[in-house]
Order: structure tokens, then sequence, then C-alpha cells
């Protein structure tokens, strides 16, 4: 019986699965920007980028601020470099600050709140539905920000 090997990327160059590597490694995308804030932000707080490009807590009953760009991974004063995860699994220890409770609740759906940079659980009956992403475990939102929908 033949073994066949993957076709892979190596150096930017097709080509086969060097002999004894597996496919299986952990893959996980995170994407990070390092903004200034425009306000005092605390860790897993929703927040938008300004028309000046300043990152500012988002809030889903204002059509420009339900723009969410991301969550801030850690708390930052007025005017300090903030980093902004727009995708992949963020990780607290405690949630207090963004979503209301130091736990998420694993395998519930978070959204964007009224309350500027919180998140809920709950789905928005007015304003602006904005989708920030899934809880995988009580410490771990799995981000995945969508367009807003005017309600």
């Amino acid at each position: 019986m033949a073994i066949h090997r993957p076709v892979v990327l190596i150096g930017g160059k097709l080509a086969l699965l060097p002999a004894g590597d597996t496919l299986a490694a952990k893959v996980q995308e995170v994407d990070i920007v390092d903004m200034t804030a425009r306000e005092a932000l605390l860790a897993g707080m929703a927040v938008y980028c300004s028309a000046d490009l300043q990152i500012m807590k988002a809030k889903s009953d204002d059509d420009t601020k339900a723009n969410v760009l991301g969550l801030a991974v850690a708390a930052v004063a007025l005017d300090a470099s903030v980093q902004v995860q727009t995708d992949g699994v963020l990780e607290l220890t405690d949630w207090t600050a963004a979503a209301g409770a130091a736990a998420l609740v694993a395998g519930s759906d978070y959204y964007l709140d009224a309350t500027a940079g919180l998140l809920t659980a709950t789905i928005p009956a007015t304003g602006n539905l904005v989708y920030v992403g899934r809880a995988i475990s009580p410490q771990k939102l799995e981000i995945s920000v969508q367009r807003a929908i005017r309600l």
C-alpha cells in the first residue's frame, strides 16, 4: 500500500510533507492592533475606532459607536496605548468589568450592550444587534465580531 503525503507550504514553496512530520498542530489565529485609548478602558471591554483613529468604548444604542473593532486586552488609562484583539480567543480570569460577572457562561453568545464597553448574553431589542463572540469556557471568549444590524 502506497503512503501518500500531503502537499504543504515550506518556505513559501509547495512541497510534500517531510517524512515523520504531522499536520497535528494547534492552529489559532489572533489579530491584535495597537492604538491610543481616548478614554480609560478595562480588560475585555468592547471598543470601536473613532473618526480621529482613537479607541473608545462601543455601545449598541449609538450607530457610530456600534461598529465594534474588538476587545481591549488589558486595562489602560486615558491616552495610553491599548491592544485591541479583533479575533481569536481572549482569556481573562475575571470578566466582571466587561460582562457583569466574573465568569462567562460557556456556550453562550455575547453581544454588544447599550452600556458603553459592556457585553451581554441577552440579545438587544432596540438599537443595534452586534454579535461579539461565544464563550468557550468561563474564562475564554472566542471573538468573532459581526457587523451591526440596526433593529
